[in-house]
């Protein structure tokens, strides 16, 4: 790795945007457009805000693009490394969200404690159990994605990762330009072109360019607009409204143009003094953020008050995030932590 290999701000910047429109989703259109929130109804912001859950797009890029950061060592280290990233947090937030969702004025109670359990794991519905927070999808293809990068490195080939990311998006821009089937396998999925897309455009910022990344770039770039585009008619039917392809096109476009930002000359010059806990604490907050927020709404907010409401609402959540990111430090303190992180 070269003198490039190093803290982006501007990474945590992008972190913080797709976080924020996230949010905006879940509280101005999703929640409302699926009933969990009916205390409160559209504002003139969703028809822009159920745009939102194409923050989770820029989430992958950026995780493909990190993902070579941690990939110059052991399988063994790299899962070690992983675990301590995902699930201590994870689970510090499945206990806060069952707590909270014990409370018995609550719309939506917790489940009992048994299903609750099965949250632990991180895929509670491998195990035919509902998840506490649907938002939480998102980390089954985060440990999919692992899961292939550590059987590379523990076969030995983690230098040819590089390669194989560019490879990788052109079989999925292809299969899935030709409607091949995808015989249930998860790395056929559209998510997996924004994941390698990250990927190469870390490769271009680290080694430059050459045909091979080109052409997976390319790659990347149609299999994400074409998969993303492909859905709609899934995502109108489950959310009960439409969907402009042409949006959504300028929208993975702008995704892919901000990524590819992080190969523009100075890039690493932008220091925010701020960005580096704002970055840190998107993990919690994403975690927290969905059923605990919704439910705040829906206990609290009607017409007139829902902007206060909101705006309390995601300022209590950020403290409690920052209050987790806290106690994590504690945790990791712990025997059995401490012995991973060696």
């Amino acid at each position: 790795m070269s003198a490039k290999h190093q803290r982006l701000d501007y990474l945590d910047l992008l972190r913080v945007l797709a976080l924020g429109v996230v949010i905006c989703f879940h509280y101005l259109f999703s929640g409302i457009s699926k009933g969990n929130i009916n205390s409160v109804s559209f504002s003139s912001f969703a028809p822009a805000a159920k745009y939102g859950y194409l923050g989770v797009e820029l989430f992958f890029m950026i995780s493909g693009f990190v993902i070579l950061y941690s990939t110059n060592r052991s399988a063994g280290e790299f899962v070690r490394r992983r675990f301590l990233r995902l699930f201590p947090m994870f689970w510090m937030a499945i206990i806060l969200i069952y707590l909270v969702t014990l409370l018995p004025w609550w719309k939506y109670p917790a489940p009992p404690l048994s299903k609750a359990l099965w949250n632990l794991t991180m895929i509670p519905t491998a195990f035919g159990q509902e998840r506490l927070d649907a938002a939480h999808w998102f980390l089954v293809r985060e440990l999919q994605f692992y899961l292939i990068v550590s059987f590379v490195l523990f076969i030995g080939k983690g230098k040819l990762l590089p390669k194989i990311f560019p490879v990788w998006a052109f079989i999925l821009c292809l299969w899935n330009l030709l409607n091949l089937p995808d015989f249930n396998i998860w790395y056929f999925s559209g998510y997996f072109s924004l994941i390698t897309g990250g990927a190469i455009i870390y490769s271009i910022r680290e080694w430059g360019w050459n045909p091979l990344r080109v052409i997976g770039l390319v790659s990347a770039y149609i299999g994400a607009i074409d998969t993303r585009i492909s859905i709609i008619p899934a995502i109108e039917n489950r959310r009960n409204t439409d969907y402009s392809a042409t949006v959504i096109f300028i929208v993975v476009t702008v995704i892919f143009l901000l990524m590819m930002l992080t190969i523009v000359k100075g890039i690493e010059r932008i220091k925010l003094s701020w960005i580096g806990i704002a970055g840190a604490i998107t993990y919690p907050l994403f975690l927290i953020h969905g059923r605990i927020g919704a439910m705040i709404i829906q206990h609290t907010a009607n017409d007139q008050n829902k902007w206060l409401v909101y705006g309390f609402t995601l300022a209590g959540l950020i403290g409690v995030a920052y209050g987790l990111l806290k106690l994590e430090k504690r945790v990791m303190k712990w025997r059995v932590f401490a012995r991973l992180a060696r």
